[in-house]
Order: structure tokens, then C-alpha cells, then sequence
């Protein structure tokens, strides 16, 4: 996977996760979500996503699928998966997992951590041994300490003013890059489910390996700003993306949240 489709899969999967309310004596909850992805205004996909808490464990389960003018020119398809543990400071991830196929051609990774460490990484296909000059590797001491892309982007804090204020480390399994988030101030988002303010973050694409640096999808998503929306769906204190915004060469590709349900 090169690092634009992590962009495509940031895209499309890390921001579809909900979280419901955690407490020692909670019952067991599952929050539905779904989304709509658009291209220049036209749909091109839809996702579905089931996330499960439980006690101090959440897990977190998706498909989606092209739709509308996407099925008609792409035929893709893909799951992703994360497990973990819900901290005093967040979500620690234990195990993520993508499953992705476009075309023919299929991406899958399976990465285990260990308190934010990567402690394995499983992906298909694998890197080749014979890699251009100007590919970047990716260094084990970058590894230390990184997010996932689902529940890397689910951001705890009871500070709404510091949403904005974060690098997220993301690794997927093939690269290593960073968010970098900024406040853009905010606005009121509603849906069936939810109802009230967002936070408005503008976020650049930082690059750490894992990539070519002459790919010129790389050099595009370096000097574009992507909009990121945060809401407090089911917890004052879990902001989860709501909205997405991410420029791309033909015009903006957006991802927005349809409906969530919590049973």
C-alpha cells in the first residue's frame, strides 16, 4: 500500500468509529453507524460500522463498498477491524486489521500492539526486497509509539479546545505518517442520532516511512490541507469525526456521517 492509499483509506475507513458510554457496571453497547462518501459532490461509496464496548474493552468492525457513480467505474469492497482496551486517557488498540480490494488488486495488513508499541505487522502484498532509491523504509523506532487509523482518530479529553491540538502517529501496517491537526473553529453538525457542535480541524499530511518519495500522489497530498470535523456523539469526553473533507486532483472527495443508533 502506498502511502495515498493510506490517504484513500483514511478517507474511507479511520473516521467511521463511534463510541457509546463506559463504565465498570455498563451493559454491553453497540453503536451503528453509516456513512456516505462522495466525489465532487456525486456518491461513490457507502460504509457501515458496529462498534462494540464492553466493560473496558471496545472493538470496532466495518464494511464498505462502492456505490452510485463508484460502482459504475471501480468495483471495491473492504473490512476493517480494531480490539483493545478503553484507558483513563483513551483507546489503546490491541489488534487492527484492513482488508481491502479494488480492481482486482487486494491490500491486507493485520498489525498487533502492545502499549502503543508495534509489537508485529502482517501485510499482503509485502515489500519488495528491490525497492526504488527513493523509497523510504520504515524504522522499528518509529514504531514506538503510534496510533492505529480507527481508533487513532477517536480522541478522549474533556478539554474541547485541545481536539485540534494534536499530531496523530498513524501506521497501518505499510507506513508511518503523521497528522497533524489545527483548530479551524467550529460548526453545528445534526443527523439522525445526533445533534450539536463539531470541532473544525484542519490537518496536514506529514509523511515518515514507509513510502516513495517520487510519487506524485505523495507530492499532491503534501501541499493539500484536509478538513476533519470532531463530535461528541455519545460521550462528552470522546470526540470522533464526523466529517471529512480530503482534495484531490479531479476536485474534493467527502466523507460524511449518515445516522448512528445505540442499542
Amino acid at each position: 500500500m502506498k502511502l495515498p492509499r493510506i490517504a484513500q483509506a483514511l478517507a474511507v475507513l479511520a473516521p467511521l468509529v463511534i463510541v457509546g458510554p463506559v463504565g465498570a457496571s455498563a451493559e454491553t453497547q453497540t453503536v451503528t453507524t453509516s456513512y456516505g462518501m462522495a466525489l465532487i459532490g456525486l456518491l461513490i461509496g457507502k460504509a457501515s460500522f458496529a462498534t462494540v464496548i464492553d466493560d473496558n474493552r471496545f472493538s470496532v468492525n466495518g464494511n464498505l463498498s462502492s456505490a452510485g457513480l463508484g460502482a459504475l467505474v471501480s468495483e471495491t469492497s473492504g473490512t476493517s477491524h480494531v480490539a483493545g482496551r478503553i484507558r483513563p486517557d483513551g483507546f489503546a488498540a490491541e489488534r487492527y486489521g484492513l482488508d481491502y480490494t479494488s480492481n482486482d488488486k487486494r491490500w491486507k495488513s493485520e498489525v498487533r500492539f502492545r502499549g502503543g508499541r508495534v509489537t508485529n505487522a502482517d501485510v499482503s502484498p509485502k515489500r519488495s526486497n528491490n525497492e526504488k532509491p527513493s523509497y523510504i523504509p520504515v524504522e522499528k523506532s518509529q514504531l514506538a509509539s503510534v496510533v492505529d487509523p480507527l481508533s487513532g482518530l477517536m480522541i478522549k479529553t474533556s478539554d474541547r479546545s485541545s481536539v485540534c491540538r494534536r499530531t496523530l502517529p498513524l501506521f497501518d501496517g505499510w507506513s508511518r505518517l503523521d497528522l497533524k491537526l489545527a483548530p479551524a473553529g467550529s460548526n453545528s453538525y445534526s443527523m439522525p442520532g445526533f445533534s450539536g457542535e463539531a470541532k473544525v480541524c484542519s490537518v496536514r499530511i506529514q509523511p515518515v516511512s514507509g513510502y516513495d518519495k517520487s510519487s506524485k500522489g505523495l507530492k499532491f497530498l503534501q501541499n493539500q490541507t484536509i478538513e476533519l470535523w470532531f463530535a461528541p456523539i455519545a460521550r462528552k469526553d470522546v470526540f470522533v469525526p464526523v466529517y471529512a473533507k480530503i482534495p484531490t486532483t479531479i476536485g474534493p472527495l467527502t466523507l460524511q456521517a449518515m445516522s448512528v443508533a445505540v442499542k
